[in-house]
């Protein structure tokens, strides 16, 4: 799996529409009303929507616009994929609750067709005509950045020829603890080499990789050198050179390498089990430094928002330097994302308008 090149980017957020801003929340959910359908998708025809169908419509549209994303791609090449863990538990909720005090029958019609998380993009792909496929990927914490890798196994093997990877999450219900996340975050994707062909701006380019770490096998010494040795491997084939050894002075490091390019920024969100302990040990013996992460503890958040945020803001900043966001759970997924940095748009757009 090659690079993928990211035209668009769109997100939606309490904290506000823009990714650095989005991201230092990390998803985290506000008290009140703060998003306006009819404002944000028309007047008509989405006030039934679930809130987390309405969210990612409204960063999906902006995506889309900001790089004219799926020009001269039939409908039919079109994908996409959807990563979501609560996105739909409350609608669930008021289903149970319904189907309890008066029967099925008692179920909105509007809100009948979600009964299945993967329904949840169905408006999404309809209204922009994503008819090559539609998948949604739901794994705890890691369900963006592992759609990210599916994402660019189908572009690499032309299942698709541009893709929408979006992520969207709701507020946990109370019943079930409360807490999660809330909003949306967009990413529109294609080859990088298609890119170049029609002469649009990129942002950014990613490659991913997902593995999976048995958490039983890391109570073992055996099973934690082997869970090393495959995350060490997994960091040199996305930052080549990354791995420190025998470093005289880590705090040198951690700015610029010991020896060549400067330290790669690494975004965490992990939480406090033996796997995410593996990732975390791991990464303190590479040439990398900590960007800004969100207020609130990571291990405290349910939801996949957060690092998709982290990702989208990695793609917009303009400070010129790889970046890479891990995330990972006690389940055993671990997923990374390298995101490296190209010419600014104006350079891009002088180099085009030349070459027309």
């Amino acid at each position: 799996m090659g690079d993928v090149a990211v035209t668009g980017v769109g997100v939606v957020s309490p904290w506000g529409d823009e990714a650095g801003a989005a991201a230092v929340y990390g998803g985290l959910p506000a008290d009140g009303a703060w998003f306006d359908h009819r404002a944000r998708l028309g007047a008509r025809g989405y006030k039934y929507l679930p809130a987390a169908a309405q969210y990612v419509l409204a960063a999906a549209r902006a995506a889309v616009a900001d790089g004219d994303w799926g020009a001269g791609v039939p409908a039919d090449r079109r994908g996409l994929l959807l990563a979501t863990n609560a996105g739909l538990a409350g609608a669930y909720d008021a289903m149970d609750a319904t189907v309890a005090e008066r029967g099925a029958d008692g179920i909105s019609p509007a809100l009948a067709p979600y009964f299945a998380v993967n329904v949840l993009g169905n408006r999404l792909a309809a209204e922009l005509s994503l008819h090559g496929f539609a998948l949604t990927v739901a794994t705890a914490r890691t369900a963006a950045l592992d759609a990210l890798s599916t994402g660019a196994s189908a572009l690499a093997a032309g299942r698709c020829g541009a893709l929408l990877l979006a992520a969207t999450e709701e507020p946990v219900p109370a019943a079930r603890g409360g807490g999660g996340e809330q909003g949306a975050a967009v990413l529109a994707l294609e080859p990088l080499t298609a890119a170049r062909a029609r002469g649009t701006a990129v942002h950014a380019t990613l490659r991913a990789r997902s593995v999976f770490l048995p958490p039983e096998a890391l109570e073992r010494p055996e099973g934690r050198e082997r869970a090393a040795r495959v995350l060490e491997r997994v960091l040199e084939e996305l930052v080549p050179g990354a791995r420190r050894h025998g470093s005289a002075d880590p705090a040198a490091d951690a700015d610029r390498g010991a020896s060549g390019p400067p330290a790669v920024r690494v975004h965490l969100d992990l939480d406090t089990s033996p796997v995410c302990e593996a990732v975390a040990g791991v990464l303190a013996g590479t040439r990398t430094r900590a960007a800004a992460g969100p207020d609130e503890p990571a291990s405290r958040r349910t939801g996949c928002l957060g690092p998709a945020l982290a990702l989208a803001h990695a793609v917009t900043d303009r400070d010129g330097g790889e970046r890479l966001v891990v995330s990972a759970t006690g389940a055993g997924q671990v997923a990374f994302v390298r995101v490296s940095p190209v010419q600014d748009r104006h350079t891009q757009e002088l180099q085009h308008a030349e070459v027309a």
